[in-house]
């Protein structure tokens, strides 16, 4: 992904803080922002003081930019679409899991303005906050303590974002393997299970497994010459 794209698609993407109740998160945010390249902050009804300033340090632009509204309706006028985060996943049918959903927001972000909303820290986005968006997300936490710091949610998801930007763009400078590479690889699996007495059956749904496993990431030239090495000297076991 140019340069040029990635820009649009970080100037596309406005994270909105609703009613925050600490000063010092304000300002941690706007550090988080600055620290993954963004620029775009709303802040909805915030208990801003210059504590929020103080602690912003060298991301005290972001903060001085930012604007501010009295309503979310005011803050979300000019979006296309409204992405909420919240914790409670039982209370919603039609939430996801950030990183799955994450491609399609930065599809959507290439053309159209998209918001990402933070409720307040102790109680989340409002009912009436939630209807206000077109789809919901949630971050994975410890089921036992599955509430995160509200700078640190924004973190994670400005994170998330800024690696996968930048994670395409250096994907070109590493040695991909070849489509005919990596299923010249699964032949040379299938071959040495079939040698070994494995069931086609077996071995459909296991080299099926394998390339789900193996194609979840890139793999290198390298990569696929490791691989072959490691199943061939299991054949010779």
């Amino acid at each position: 992904m140019c340069k040029s794209i990635t820009d649009k698609i970080i100037n596309n993407i406005t994270l909105i803080l609703v009613s925050p109740l600490v000063p010092e998160n304000i300002g941690l945010v706007s550090r988080v922002l600055k620290n993954t390249g963004f620029s775009n902050l709303y802040l909805v009804s915030p208990a801003l003081t210059p504590k929020s300033f103080e602690v912003a340090k060298r991301a005290r632009d972001i903060l001085e930019k930012a604007k501010v509204f009295n309503t979310l309706k005011e803050a979300i006028a000019s979006s296309h679409f409204v992405l909420g985060t919240t914790r409670r996943k039982r209370e919603y049918k039609f939430i996801y899991n950030f990183k799955d959903i994450l491609p399609y927001i930065l599809s959507l972000a290439k053309k159209k303005e998209v918001s990402i909303l933070f409720g307040k820290e102790n109680f989340g986005l409002s009912k009436e906050e939630v209807d206000l968006c077109d789809s919901l997300f949630y971050l994975p936490a410890n089921p036992e303590f599955p509430s995160y710091n509200l700078a640190f949610a924004v973190g994670i998801v400005c994170y998330q974002i800024f690696v996968h930007l930048n994670g395409i763009t250096q994907l070109s400078y590493l040695d991909l393997a070849k489509k005919k590479e990596i299923d010249n690889l699964f032949l040379f699996i299938n071959e040495g299970l079939r040698k070994l007495g494995w069931k086609e059956n077996e071995l459909k749904s296991t080299i099926f497994s394998l390339r789900r496993i193996f194609l979840r990431t890139y793999l290198t030239k390298s990569e696929v010459r490791l691989l072959k090495k490691i199943f061939l000297s299991l054949k010779s076991l």
